[in-house]
């Protein structure tokens, strides 16, 4: 029973990951009107009576996402009542539907009502929260599956190293917000050079050249940090197979989303790198809260609290 369970979960991965895919594919094709002010049907039609691509763009989205979001409730009560005894389980299960079920009612919100750029942005943060929990609900499925237990091993960690860790996968997120932002400013091309707007590093901040700048200025950031995360752990974390696995995933996915963020401007947005983009950031982030999981809440107190500078 329990590998129906776990072949289930790759089926809540692959449909959020479709939604993530879809509501990137709206925003950057401009079809978020595509099926005017009503919700959750095309014009108050559930067949609509004329076709636009813009409709059907945003029309297929909600039906994928109906779709998907009851796939995810069924998932994570089936996990719920199979491991009752696992916390961790019953924590993801109840994010994988409380986060689908916020990005959803976003959404219609943004339909419905008209919101602000900053609002709009939101709805892919939920997106990535929600394809987050689902992705990670399936790899520990999948572990209880092969050793039956989850084998967290937090207690050797100091808090020095899970704080900042934890902060970078926060900060993670903000970055991601300030891309969201980018795209549904319409400030994708505000510098059309990469990585320098115009011959500075640092331009007016404000209109839409201030808004992709900061942006970039953020993601760098996050590159620095994710080298340091990366050395940190090869350096004191030889032996920890999963601490390893996770932080050198998340440095190739941050430097192909660093390659793929320049050639999104080289390539004048072409579609295929816009969307690689964000399959890139979705995978990054779910890889260091993946980490988090392994490294143990920041406020225990471990064994060893010998502090980790790098």
């Amino acid at each position: 029973m329990n590998r129906y369970l776990r072949g289930f979960s790759v089926l809540g991965v692959i449909g959020t990951f479709i939604i993530l895919l879809q509501g990137a594919l709206v925003t950057k094709t401009g079809s978020g009107e595509g099926c005017g002010n009503t919700w959750p049907f095309c014009h108050g039609e559930v067949m609509p009576s004329y076709h636009t691509v813009e409709l059907w763009i945003e029309y297929s989205h909600r039906i994928v996402s109906a779709l998907v979001g009851l796939i995810v409730v069924i998932l994570s009560v089936w996990a719920w009542k199979t491991y009752r005894d696992h916390k961790t389980i019953k924590f993801l299960a109840f994010n994988s539907v409380f986060f689908i079920v916020l990005q959803g009612a976003l959404g219609a919100s943004t339909v419905i009502s008209k919101h602000t750029d900053a609002v709009l942005a939101l709805h892919f943060g939920f997106s990535l929260l929600s394809f987050a929990s689902v992705a990670l609900l399936a790899v520990f499925l999948f572990q209880l599956g092969k050793t039956g237990d989850l084998g967290f091993d937090w207690q050797t960690i100091p808090q020095r190293f899970r704080y900042g860790l934890y902060g970078l996968a926060i900060y993670t997120y903000v970055v991601v917000y300030t891309g969201a932002y980018v795209r549904h400013a319409g400030a994708s091309l505000g510098c059309k050079q990469w990585p320098l707007c115009g011959t500075s590093w640092l331009t007016d901040l404000t209109g839409q050249a201030g808004i992709h700048m900061i942006h970039r200025l953020f993601a760098g950031l996050l590159f620095v940090l994710t080298i340091w995360l990366w050395w940190v752990v090869r350096r004191h974390y030889t032996e920890r197979k999963d601490l390893n696995r996770g932080a050198t995933f998340a440095l190739v996915m941050v430097v192909l989303q660093v390659i793929t963020g320049g050639l999104i401007i080289w390539s004048n947005l072409q579609l295929m790198i816009a969307l690689l983009h964000t399959t890139l950031i979705a995978a990054y982030f779910s890889a260091l809260c993946y980490l988090c999981f392994q490294v143990g809440l920041p406020w225990k107190w471990s064994k060893n609290e010998t502090s980790i500078s790098g």
